[in-house]
Parts: structure tokens; sequence; C-alpha cells
């Protein structure tokens, strides 16, 4: 049931994405407040106001915005005086279908703007003063970055399950007391053991990457190493907290596999996350593992260098801490309790 929700909510829609877009707005009149009003009102565009053209066109270039629009000075007092009238568009054109889609419907919405103003004849021009042409951006090369962090749910989260519940079910930890071995030194092994396993499942999927689809992407390993481990962390640490709370293997394995498969919809795995309900995306903003596929994405698709990423890492270092220690207290408890 969840998954045909999640299905509907995303391919159900009239719209098929939202775009972020930013105005410059050099004219700052009620005029031109309407148009950007107007640009709200749409369900396609969500739209950021900048100071100045710099700062909207850093935007552009760091891909935060999918076009920036330039409203001129005296661009009201020629729009109703029947003068010639235009704003000028900066625009991504890296991924086409979104070209496409954000071009024309900006086009059409100042074309037809025109009409709102009595003595006004003449529709807006959009002149195209800028356009990025990076490399051409394909379903392919959106879909690898987001596959490489797949074992972080289905490797990651369900091995460190499994390791740990299996453990609790046969009671085996009686055994691990009465050894020289301290449970915290399970644990750590365990994790080990699970990270072992997500760095071979991460290396299967860009090895048949590479030979299967050969897409046009940034293989930056050095950088992509540490996100790597940050996110496996995570889903380990997630994968640890569902295995402390499980009643039995089973429960937890099957819990770890139903998280795994949802979770999967909310981090942009399969496509960037504005191209998802707004909701869904505020969801998946506090999931630790969204900001692990974003990194990626930028490290492979936009050549993202460290500093770039830091927010990212920063977010994916304090979840992992967080979430790990937590379940560190889980993981005594239950063995006080054995």
């Amino acid at each position: 049931m969840i998954i045909l929700l999640l299905f509907t909510a995303i391919f159900g829609r009239e719209v098929p994405f939202t775009a972020n877009i930013g105005i410059v707005d050099s004219d700052n009149t009620p005029l031109t407040s309407n148009i950007i009003s107007a640009f709200n009102d749409t369900t396609i565009f969500n739209v950021e106001i900048f100071k100045n053209k710099t700062q909207a066109l850093e935007a552009l270039n760091a891909t935060d915005v999918r076009a920036v629009i330039t409203i001129p000075k005296n661009f009201s007092l020629n729009l109703t005086t029947g003068k010639n009238t235009y704003a000028l568009l900066a625009i991504d054109k890296t991924d086409p279908q979104v070209t496409q889609t954000v071009e024309g419907t900006i086009k059409t919405l100042f074309s037809e703007f025109y009409k709102e103003i009595g003595n006004y004849t003449e529709p807006i021009s959009v002149i195209e003063e800028t356009s990025l042409m990076r490399e051409e951006i394909g379903y392919k090369e959106h879909i690898v970055p987001g596959m490489l962090c797949y074992p972080f749910l289905f490797s990651s989260m369900v091995a460190a399950t499994g390791a740990i519940v299996y453990e609790k079910h046969k009671g085996t930890l009686k055994k691990i007391r009465a050894s020289p071995v301290r449970p915290l030194n399970v644990l750590f092994g365990k994790t080990l053991a699970a990270l072992f396993q997500t760095a071979i499942s991460i290396l299967i999927i860009a090895v048949l990457a590479v030979l299967v689809l050969t897409p046009k992407v940034n293989w930056n390993v050095p950088l992509m190493i540490p996100i790597m481990f940050l996110g496996s962390m995570n889903g380990i640490a997630v994968g640890l907290l569902i295995s402390c709370i499980g009643r039995s293997p089973q429960a937890a394995s099957s819990a770890a596999t139903t998280i795994g498969v949802v979770l999967q919809f909310f981090i942009g795995m399969y496509f960037p996350q504005e191209f998802l309900p707004t909701y869904i995306q505020q969801i998946g903003n506090i999931i630790p593992m969204t900001y692990a596929v974003q990194a990626i994405r930028s490290i492979m698709l936009q050549n993202a260098a460290l500093t770039d990423i830091l927010q990212p890492i920063a977010t994916l270092v304090v979840s992992a801490l967080i979430l790990y220690a937590v379940g560190i207290l889980l993981y005594k408890r239950w063995v006080e309790k054995e």
C-alpha cells in the first residue's frame, strides 16, 4: 500500500516536477511583484529572490536553480507606455527535457502577462543572455549515482540488522560474555563486516554500470570514498537500531527490508529530489542517506570539489555519530538484560 501511494504521488501528478528558479528584480515595482507572484502561483516553480545578478548566476552555476530571470530597470514603465519590454533569461541546458519545460513555461507566462495590461498590445520578450552547456545528462547519468547509494539501504542497513539480531535470537551472547571478548568488540566486528559487504556491493554496481551503461560521469574515487563510508555508517546505524528493537530475526529482517524499500523513494536515488512532490522532499531532508546521494550526484554530474560538498559531509558525520551512539546504548542495554 505504501509503494502504491508513493508511485501515485510521484507519477500521478499533472505537473511532472518542480524546478527551482531565481529572479532578480531590478525594477522593484508593484507590477513586477505581481509577475513574481504569478511565477510563485504556478505548481512547476519554486521561486528564490536574489538581491543581485552575481549571486543568482552563482546559484545557477552550482545547479541550485535551473534558470535565472532578470527583470531590468524601467520594465514597468516600458510595459505601461507601450515601449519594447523584455526580461533576461539565463538557463542551464544540461538536461534537455527539463530545459524545454522550464524555458517554455517562463516564456509562456511572460507572453501572456501583457494581456493584463490594458494599454499594451505586444507580448513581453524573453531574451536568452546566458546558457550553461555542461555535458548533456540523460537518465542513465542520473540513475548511476543513485544506484551506487543503493547498498546503504540494502547492504549496510539489512546486514547490520541481521548480524546483531541473530546473535540475540540464538543466545550466543552468553557464551561471548564468558569469553575474554568484550561485547562491544563484537559489535565493532559486525560493523566492519557490514562495511566490507557494502563495499563489495558498491564495487559490483560500479563495474556493471561502467561496462553496461557507459555513463558520462566523473569517477572521482578519492572524493567518493569518504561519502560512501559515511553513507554506509548511517545505514549500519539505522540497522543497529532496528536490530536492537526487533523481537526476532524474521521481524527485524522484514522491518529493515520494508524500511529500505520505502526510503529509496525519499532519498532521491532514482531522480533528483526536485522531481519529487514537496512533502516527499521535506521527509527526505531528514533522512541522512539523502545527503550521501546528493553529494555523490554532485561529484559525478557536476564535478564538485570537496569545498562544494562540505555541508552534506558534515550532516552525514553528525547523523552517523548520533545514530551509532544511540545504537550502542541500546545494544549495551540489551547485553545487560541477557
